[in-house]
């Protein structure tokens, strides 16, 4: 599948060139600037740009249930004795304190918005999380962002703006940075109780979900392909494209067997 998108992708960017001018985002800096890039570089990163514009239409298209879209939806319930035994793997909103680049702070929008509605639904306080949520969207001034985590519908409309916003400003890979925390964080969140936070996939909604790990995984190596700092974060993800489910039962499964591969990549996302 990923040989026949970019063979695809191939064909479209012989009709159309990509204008390179948003790779970077810090355009008031006039110190050491970057050699000039070779047509070869300039033509790579338009091919991989429509890519991403690829990518991100099929990611939107898809419908997954969500780990955090069921928990404000009500569907998944816990009775007292549960909420009394809390969460101990949540991530302290403090963290966000010493971060200090965009990417940083975009990955952890998407962490600590999924986390605030697990601390909301075990009847845990959540005004650390709307503090240090509040400050990171002013830190990273995209309200496009901030649009499309509190969203209670239209997710599918809310995320296509996301992008384009992103897009338009530059911020390409910082999408990719919170869609990639996002829908890790809520795999680890499945992995610490898998009967609980799937009782409301079914059998397309698993298997929509495990296609959008595909999809994001193929967009965070084509971002190291072309920004060397996505390297790391590339290989953190790769171990997680053993989940291919078709199911349900495959995908509860799969989580399980990857729950050390899902830790590992959601503490690569912290850093």
């Amino acid at each position: 599948m990923k040989t026949i998108t970019k063979i695809l992708t191939i064909a479209l960017c012989c009709a159309s060139v990509v204008s390179c001018s948003s790779c970077g985002n810090n355009k008031g800096e006039k110190k050491n600037v970057a050699a000039p890039k070779s047509e070869a570089e300039l033509q790579q990163e338009a091919l991989i740009k429509i890519h991403l514009d690829s990518l991100t239409n099929d990611f939107s298209k898809l419908k997954p249930v969500g780990i955090v879209k069921s928990v404000k939806d009500g569907k998944v319930v816990l009775d007292e004795k549960e909420k009394q035994l809390k969460p101990d793997y949540l991530v302290d909103p403090a963290y966000a304190n010493d971060l200090q680049t965009l990417a940083q702070k975009y990955r952890a929008i998407g962490i600590i918005a999924a986390d605030k509605e697990i601390a909301k639904l075990y009847d845990m306080s959540v005004s650390d999380y709307d503090k240090t949520l509040a400050k990171l969207y002013i830190d990273v001034n995209d309200a496009s962002l901030k649009d499309l985590v509190n969203a209670e519908d239209n997710y599918e409309a809310q995320l296509q703006k996301f992008y384009q916003t992103s897009k338009d400003n530059g911020r390409i890979n910082l999408f990719w940075d919170a869609t990639a925390a996002a829908l890790i964080e809520e795999l680890y969140i499945a992995s610490q109780n898998v009967d609980k936070f799937l009782g409301a996939f079914d059998d397309e909604s698993a298997s929509n979900t495990s296609y959008h790990i595909t999809l994001l995984s193929i967009a965070i190596e084509d971002l190291a392909t072309i920004n060397p700092e996505y390297n790391e974060l590339n290989e953190s993800l790769a171990p997680l494209q053993v989940i291919n489910a078709i199911n349900l039962q495959q995908f509860k499964q799969q989580i399980l067997d990857a729950k050390v591969l899902i830790e590992s990549s959601r503490a690569q996302l912290l850093k």
